[in-house]
């Protein structure tokens, strides 16, 4: 059968026929398998031992068998010393040039808060240079102005025969805004000369533009029709340069109703966006 050394070199893929006894068959494919056997034949020839009286021999006393070194032996023990040789390089300080610096903060991605600069006070223009009725609200309006109302008959009500039941509806609307004093303004698109209303949007959309607010109340789509021609007729509200227009009902309707309903019909006004 030759040494057990001489299965060093066989092929795992070819050792069960070399076991079976086909080493001289498959000769050709066991590189050095010759040199190998003749080698260990020599060996014993000079010692005068069979392989398997070396290798299988009965212990005596006091005689330890020798360990085969990790070179000869076909099998790898994992747990021997390799396996230490592993936990000793994986106890080995990584070098310093392997190691990875830690990277620097990124700046954070929430912009700096801007700072909110004072609001100039506006420079509103005297309230001589308006023609009456609107000079008497000219000299009222301040710095707190966030929104104009406005209505048909605002013209006649201001000019000394007022309706005690519109006053008295307008009185409670603007209790029920809980807005600060001098946050509503009134500011009419007609004028009364005597006999009859005229209608003046270029006096209203000039104290619009002068006064910097950005939302109207206007009550009754007549008055739409005075302010916003080209609105459809019938809207509920219109955009006229960039200012937002919010239609209600007509006062004379909203003054025979009970204070509920004209606080239901006037939620619109609670949606804008002021202050």
């Amino acid at each position: 059968m030759g040494s057990p050394s001489a299965e060093l070199n066989v092929l795992e893929s070819l050792r069960p026929w070399y076991q079976n006894g086909l080493s001289f068959i498959f000769k050709d494919a066991l590189p050095g398998l010759a040199q190998i056997e003749q080698a260990a034949k020599q060996k014993n020839i000079n010692t005068g031992s069979s392989p398997k009286s070396s290798s299988l021999g009965a212990q005596l006393p006091g005689q330890q068998i020798p360990r085969p070194s990790h070179q000869n032996s076909p099998q790898t023990n994992t747990h021997g010393p390799q396996s230490s040789s592993v936990n000793r390089a994986e106890a080995t300080p990584m070098p310093s040039q392997l190691k990875q610096s830690t990277p620097p903060l990124k700046p954070s991605r929430i912009p700096p808060r801007p700072v909110k600069e004072q609001a100039q006070p506006m420079c509103h223009p005297d309230a001589g240079s308006w023609p009456d009725p609107w000079c008497q609200l000219a000299s009222r309006i301040t710095n707190r102005l966030q929104i104009f109302w406005t209505y048909p008959q605002l013209g006649q009500d201001l000019s000394g025969n007022a309706d005690p039941a519109r006053r008295k509806l307008f009185q409670s609307l603007i209790g029920y805004m809980g807005l600060p004093k001098g946050a509503i303004s009134f500011w009419p698109c007609t004028a009364w000369n005597g006999n009859s209303l005229e209608n003046r949007p270029d006096i209203f959309w000039k104290g619009v533009e002068s006064y910097g607010v950005k939302f109207v109340a206007c009550f009754g789509s007549q008055g739409l029709s005075i302010i916003a021609p080209d609105a459809p007729s019938g809207a509920s509200s219109a955009h006229v340069n960039g200012i937002q227009v919010v239609v209600l009902q007509d006062p004379d309707l909203l003054k025979v109703l009970p204070a509920e309903e004209q606080q239901l019909l006037s939620i619109p006004l609670l949606r804008l966006p002021l202050f």
